[in-house]
């Protein structure tokens, strides 16, 4: 049996499914038995002024008195003017009053009057009614209860209903704590498994029951969120791992370059050893700010400051960096609503991975399309496999795998263009060029 926890979910369903069921019961037994008194006495009442009215009638025609029913729980009593009682329906009803003992200082003539206290649970039900006789004696008639038998019947009733309520009562609590503790019982597993589930042991999985209930449910939905966690964590490890490899990389170049001058001063060409480590310089700078700037569009937190943004004059003014392919373009007046250093970077990046596998020319086109802009970069190079265009947009995914310096580039480029994209509202998708045979970067943003 499970420990009871004073605030555990388990004690207070049993505890306030106990008191629900038991207040029930109080409020249902008090109407029973209000209703079977109720119904009972009034059943009777009915039935004695009736046979009030009857025995009256009688009495006043000269008639007689109407056959007995020994079964009745009314007993109808004629008295005189005096009020002693001359006779009764039924008969052992007479009779009964005949054979009760004497009070001390009472006759037989005065001890069955109107003042007489009834035995208990005997009382007058109905109004009485005086009638004269065809004699002219006044008779008054009286119905008189003998309600002994519905009196017990209610308080069985009552004393069951003592006994049965509580019973019921502790029964029901047993039986919830039973079934809240086997309905629980899945949910504790989970948490318990749960709870062994640290980073590194994102594999393991919490156990799934094939029960269609609300707690499988909860532990496929549990258990998809992990999936997510792992995979984000897998992702994380991996963008740690390769940011440390390009980050190292120029690094070590730089130490390497300055080890070797140094070892060789006297003939060391000074100036081509700045040069070079300006361009290590730039290249970490240039990786620095694309980490950071993935790091910034990740983190949902960050407020950004978009305002509406002329975009063909962004890729005008990018257009002048291309340098090794002939630029051919074909910009439509566009606006759109996005943060400037981000639109920036994307039309930048496409320009650059134009430039740097294109053969000999790019072509970039801006059009709007509906409540659509769409930005194209096309080049003549060698595209991009099938297989791996969804890939080319990973962090520091190649497509050759290479990671030297002369191929330029970390491959932060393209996932930072779609990362830039979504968060405008937008994508990013790549095909091949239908005239110019090579890769077709299409960009598509929502106009303001």
């Amino acid at each position: 049996m499970p420990r009871v926890r004073p605030r555990s979910l388990r004690l207070r369903l049993t505890l306030v499914v106990t008191l629900a069921v038991g207040l029930a019961l109080t409020v249902a037994s008090f109407v029973l038995v209000n209703s079977m008194s109720n119904t009972l006495f009034g059943g009777m009442a009915d039935a004695a002024a009736l046979q009030v009215d009857k025995v009256a009638d009688a009495l006043e025609h000269g008639q007689p008195l109407p056959p007995e029913d020994p079964s009745a729980a009314t007993l109808i009593r004629v008295e005189d003017q005096t009020g002693k009682v001359v006779a009764s329906v039924p008969e052992t009803g007479a009779k009964a009053v005949a054979d009760r003992p004497v009070p001390a200082g009472r006759t037989r003539a005065t001890e069955a009057t109107a003042d007489d206290i009834p035995p208990a649970k005997d009382f007058e039900i109905v109004p009485a009614r005086t009638v004269s006789t065809p004699q002219g004696e006044a008779r008054t008639v009286r119905a008189i209860s003998r309600s002994g038998q519905i009196t017990q019947s209610i308080d069985l009733v009552v004393n069951s209903l003592l006994v049965a309520a509580p019973v019921l009562t502790v029964f029901v609590g047993w039986l919830t704590w039973f079934a809240v503790d086997r309905a629980l019982r899945p949910i504790e597993a989970v948490r318990r498994r749960a709870e062994a589930i640290s980073h590194s042991t994102l594999d393991e999985r919490l156990p799934e029951q094939d029960t269609g209930d609300e707690v499988g449910r909860l532990t496929r939905t549990l258990n998809r969120m992990l999936d997510r966690i792992a995979s984000g964590a897998r992702r994380q490890r991996e963008f740690v791992s390769d940011a440390s490899h390009e980050l190292r990389t120029p690094l070590a170049a730089m130490r390497a370059e300055l080890e070797v001058s140094l070892a060789h001063r006297g003939n060391a060409d000074w100036r081509n050893v700045a040069t070079r480590l300006l361009d290590d310089h730039r290249r970490l700078e240039r990786l620095t700010g694309d980490l950071l700037t993935l790091a910034r569009l990740d983190e949902a937190a960050v407020s950004r400051r978009a305002e509406p943004v002329q975009l063909d004059e962004i890729v005008a003014g990018e257009i002048g960096a291309v340098r090794h392919a002939e630029v051919r373009p074909a910009l439509t007046p566009v606006r759109v609503t996005g943060v400037v250093p981000e639109l920036v970077r994307l039309v930048r990046n496409l320009l650059d991975n134009a430039d740097k596998h294109a053969a000999g020319v790019v072509a970039v086109h801006l059009r709007r399309d509906g409540r659509q802009v769409v930005f194209t970069v096309e080049d003549d190079g060698p595209g991009v496999p099938p297989d791996q265009r969804e890939r080319v947009f990973d962090r520091f995914f190649r497509v050759d795998g290479s990671r030297d310096r002369a191929s330029g580039g970390v491959g932060l480029g393209l996932a930072l263009v779609r990362r830039i994209a979504r968060s405008h509202g937008g994508d990013v998708t790549i095909t091949a060029s239908p005239t110019l045979g090579g890769a077709l970067f299409e960009v598509r943003l929502p106009t303001p």
